[in-house]
């Protein structure tokens, strides 16, 4: 090999590009062992930080995550058992609402199972979508405790008079309800986000997995934004169940332009989640003035229509509609509260990642 050759940049390994994306730091160095025989990263002779090997932590949450995508696999032939047993098994699910619950837990389950084959092999993709999808995770969960705050439990009073159930036993199972949310909402997603933010995780995956992925071409608050427009743009074919009943400025459209809506929005939604991965400004404008429109138009329409009237127009068995009835949750739905507080929240986030886009591309990094 030349001199030139030597000494051209272009012909660099990928692996040793920096990556300082997110404000996060890449390991430079490969894995020594100390006197007592623990595994660092780092260079004890440059003086480089020294970084803990999370190998062994990587594959326990990698296990955990391929234990959760299994669960939500055995939850589908649960769904799916009355259908073929009958009442001796549960009430039968209507079509409508079987079909997205079965797309949710089946994504749900490849998406777990994906994720934790890749964080035992300590992935550097893997660790990322985990901590995207935790911090997601954790907001939506929080937003959902304080949604069932303002609404109350389920009336456990009226089931306690018609039932005759003792008020300890309704207070035990108010307390089990909420510990069983705040492990699943709370508990669970703050674990993986405190593991997988280490910077002795990121080191161990950057050592074992040397080359540059497509999750690090944009900042991880980019990339969540990004994810969560294509996960827009796939749910938008859920909607086909229920009718294509989507709330427009006051008045429900359905059927055929119900569907058109729909199909114009999923387009939007996956071209925005591009363009977005990509760091175009705007991309950013659109998905904002969208999603202002968006929710004010719901909140005009569900300010006019009540929620029961809405799941009828859904569809929904007119059994189902009786026990929401009875029970009063629908009294307790208040949805202008609802989506004002996401509006609120979304708004806040995308006024905070709005100084990662600037007027230009994205740099090109292979996968």
């Amino acid at each position: 090999m030349n001199n030139n050759e030597k000494n051209d940049p272009s012909q660099a390994d990928e692996s040793k590009k920096p990556e300082n994306i997110g404000g996060e730091l890449p390991a430079r160095s490969l894995p020594s062992t100390t006197a007592a025989g623990s595994s660092t990263v780092g260079n004890q002779s440059t003086g480089s930080p020294q970084f803990k090997d999370r190998r062994t932590g990587l594959i326990v949450f990698g296990i955990l995550q391929i234990g959760m995508g299994f669960c939500c696999a055995m939850l589908i032939p649960l769904m799916l058992l009355p259908q073929f047993i009958g009442p001796a098994a549960g009430s039968p699910m209507s079509a409508r609402m079987l079909i997205p619950m079965l797309g949710m837990y089946g994504l749900l389950a490849v998406l777990f199972v994906w994720l934790g084959a890749g964080s035992i092999l300590a992935r550097r993709w893997a660790r990322a979508l985990t901590l995207v999808l935790a911090w997601m995770w954790l907001v939506f969960g929080i937003m959902a405790l304080v949604m069932l705050g303002i609404m109350r439990p389920i009336p456990f009073g009226m089931a306690a008079q018609d039932q005759q159930i003792p008020p300890q036993m309704v207070m035990i199972i108010q307390v089990v309800m909420l510990a069983t949310m705040g492990f699943m909402y709370l508990f669970l997603p703050g674990i993986f986000i405190l593991f997988y933010r280490s910077k002795h995780v990121k080191a161990t995956c950057d050592i074992q997995d040397p080359h540059v992925r497509w999750t690090e071409r944009c900042p991880l608050p980019v990339l969540a934004m990004s994810l969560m427009l294509g996960f827009g743009a796939f749910s938008m074919i859920f909607s086909a169940s229920y009718g294509f009943v989507m709330p427009f400025f006051g008045i429900l459209l359905k059927g055929v332009s119900g569907g058109l809506l729909v199909l114009t929005m999923s387009l939007l939604f996956a071209y925005l989640a591009w363009a977005t991965y990509q760091l175009k400004l705007a991309a950013w404008w659109t998905t904002l003035v969208f999603y202002v429109i968006f929710g004010v138009s719901s909140m005009i329409t569900f300010s006019r229509i009540g929620m029961l009237e809405f799941y009828r127009e859904m569809k929904y068995p007119e059994e189902q509609l009786r026990i929401m009835e009875q029970s009063g949750i629908i009294d307790r739905m208040n949805m202008p509260l609802m989506f004002g507080m996401g509006f609120v929240v979304f708004v806040g986030y995308m006024l905070w990642v709005r100084r990662y886009f600037v007027a230009g591309s994205v740099p090109h990094v292979d996968s």
